[in-house]
């Protein structure tokens, strides 16, 4: 494992030698997405969800892992290897999930352990110091909105290649999904059970750097499927709660005008409110304890910028917010090009990342608005939960 103090040259290095040769500019595109519904068996899903994105998952297995098996001068196979020592506290952790990536791989005609390993990313990003810009999130709800509804959201910043997916899930548990596939390695989702109200799930990228790192706990993106599964949302904050993490923070809010954001770090946890009905997320950490040790933003202080940019364009509007007025806000270029809508910067040192789309949800109303794309230049399409059968 290299050392922070290493990672500023080797990632420089990474984005000249490796990184740009494999970017492609993406175009703005209002096509509409295609709905891939997803039922059945955990097993079943996974085949399904594995035939419908074949291409979209071996593109992600050969960019993302093999980029950063090239950044550490190992095989792919010694990446996949490294990540697969954690399938057996994963099979004890989620077992239902790992059955979805049995069968994903059975209809991919992909191997097992590669999708594994791509479930394994950020873990091995971060544990091979190789991480991109990304995400910034709100939640807002009661007084704060025109018409007292929530609305969450976020603007997905990644690596630029990697391609959107709408999945329509319907889960053994009841739980079903709209969710927003990014290459087969992670989902944005709004997420309903007939016995509770919906809630939306919104992630950001933050990373704490503590004495001790060890490769060993459960893949931060099968926590959060374990999360977007639960019938209701404070099931799916128990979840949270009860994981082992230094990895990622999160932002629920359901129909009842419930918001409630959770950091984790070192480990353990920290629970957050909104303040005015409003929670703004970008990727470093807020928690106080944690600040200390947070890596992360080290090297991507426009962080800050975005967190304080998106909370002083809600505020402006304090009140009247609707999905139509967050459109335009999560469009915004200010200290462009690492704004609330980011795009690749040229003369950056670290890897490439821009917003790849976003996605504006309205849990009541079981609505999704999704950009596929930059939403400066991309228009928003409504997405209803039986849009399917439209």
């Amino acid at each position: 494992m290299y050392t922070i103090g290493e990672t500023i040259g080797i990632i420089g290095a990474i984005f000249c030698l490796i990184l740009l040769p494999v970017f492609v500019a993406q175009s703005a595109s209002a096509e509409r997405l295609k709905i891939i519904p997803l039922k059945g068996t955990y097993f079943e899903i996974g085949r399904s969800w594995g035939k419908a994105l074949k291409t979209d998952l071996k593109r992600s297995i050969d960019q993302e892992l093999g980029g950063i098996a090239r950044f550490v001068s190992k095989d792919k196979k010694e990446l996949t290897a490294m990540s697969n020592k954690l399938i057996p506290v994963a099979n004890r952790y989620d077992p239902e999930f790992m059955q979805v990536l049995k069968g994903m791989a059975d209809g991919s005609g992909l191997f097992f352990e590669d999708l594994f390993a791509l479930r394994s990313l950020l873990e091995l990003m971060f544990y091979c110091n190789k991480l991109p810009a990304m995400c910034t999130s709100f939640a807002v709800t009661a007084d704060a909105t025109e018409d007292g509804s929530t609305i969450i959201g976020q603007n997905i910043d990644w690596q630029p290649g990697n391609g959107m997916s709408l999945l329509r899930i319907t889960w053994p548990n009841g739980v079903e999904q709209l969710s927003l596939s990014l290459g087969g390695i992670w989902e944005y989702p709004l997420s309903s059970h007939p016995s509770s109200p919906p809630f939306g799930l919104a992630s950001n990228l933050a990373v704490s750097m503590t004495e001790t790192q060890n490769l060993e706990q459960v893949p931060i993106s099968i926590v959060m499927s374990r999360a977007s599964r639960q019938k209701r949302l404070e099931r799916a904050l128990s979840v949270f709660v009860n994981s082992q993490q230094n990895i990622a923070g999160f932002i629920l809010a359901n129909a009842e005008q419930e918001i409630v954001g959770i950091e984790l770090a070192a480990n353990t946890y920290e629970v957050l409110f909104p303040e005015k009905d409003v929670m703004v997320r970008a990727n470093h950490y807020l928690t106080p304890r944690f600040k200390d040790m947070d890596f992360f933003s080290r090297y991507w202080p426009d962080s800050y910028l975005r967190n304080n940019r998106l909370k002083r364009l809600i505020e402006k509007d304090w009140g009247k917010i609707t999905p139509q007025l967050m459109m335009k806000k999560l469009s915004d270029h200010n200290n462009y090009p690492k704004s609330l809508c980011t795009h690749v910067d040229s003369e950056s040192v670290f890897a490439p990342s821009q917003t790849l789309a976003s996605v504006i949800m309205v849990p009541e109303k079981k609505i999704m608005y999704i950009a596929n794309g930059n939403p400066c230049e991309t228009p928003y399409l409504e997405y209803r939960f039986d849009s399917h059968l439209q």
